[in-house]
């Protein structure tokens, strides 16, 4: 493939895997309009050696695929054998526009992504837990992940939703066909029923990740 062809076929690899131009943006390093200018653009001409082996460890592809140059037989199979996976880490406050915004990201291997839900790595995000209001089972500085494409009450358990413009994990129970309860683990915190209509699930709780120093 040529220059032009590298750059419509990497266009095409960020769209089947469900990814967008700013988070891989940022995710290699560069300001979040850098691959919008690249693709879209011609600028730079080229990936530069650095960013180009990220993106294809966030895309999960052969380094080759992202290059109109012949590269080593190792660089091709370094880039192969990696599968590693970039999980994007939200910020508790949503934009302006009402959508979750990015605070991150964290580099896994694939198989413990696997290993966290059968979902998509592209579906699984995490987040920092603030406050004491789920203690003792989370506490302020935990990082749980969330599976977004479950977004609805499928059986008690811990979701995340959204109140107002912000962001929260609440153990959800389903009281009747039209409400739920929502429950701080917490017990100095009062459980709230709420309309089942009104409820913003946004997914469930798969993993978390205790912060607990040592030593």
């Amino acid at each position: 493939m040529n220059i032009d062809q590298i750059r419509i076929h990497i266009d095409r690899l960020i769209k089947e895997k469900g990814k967008n131009y700013r988070s891989l943006s940022i995710a290699i390093g560069k300001n979040e309009a850098y691959l919008h200018q690249y693709i879209n653009k011609g600028s730079p001409r080229r990936l530069p050696e650095q960013q180009r082996r990220k993106l294809a460890a966030l895309l999960n592809v052969d380094e080759q695929q992202l290059t109109d140059i012949k590269l080593p037989k190792s660089v091709e199979t370094s880039s192969a054998t990696s599968q590693n996976t970039i999980i994007e880490m939200i910020s508790p406050s949503m934009d302006k526009n009402g959508a979750t915004s990015t605070a991150g990201f964290l580099s896994l291997p694939a198989t413990d992504i696997s290993a966290i839900s059968q979902s998509s790595s592209e579906n699984i995000k995490f987040t920092r837990i603030s406050g004491d209001s789920m203690q003792p089972t989370l506490k302020d500085g935990d990082y749980i992940f969330i599976d977004f494409t479950q977004n609805h009450l499928s059986g008690d358990g811990l979701y995340m939703i959204q109140s107002s413009n912000t962001l929260c994990v609440r153990r959800i129970q389903q009281i009747s066909s039209s409400e739920a309860l929502l429950i701080c683990d917490n017990q100095n915190y009062k459980s709230v029923a709420v309309s089942l209509k009104k409820l913003k699930v946004l997914g469930k709780a798969v993993f978390a990740l205790k912060s607990e120093k040592i030593g």
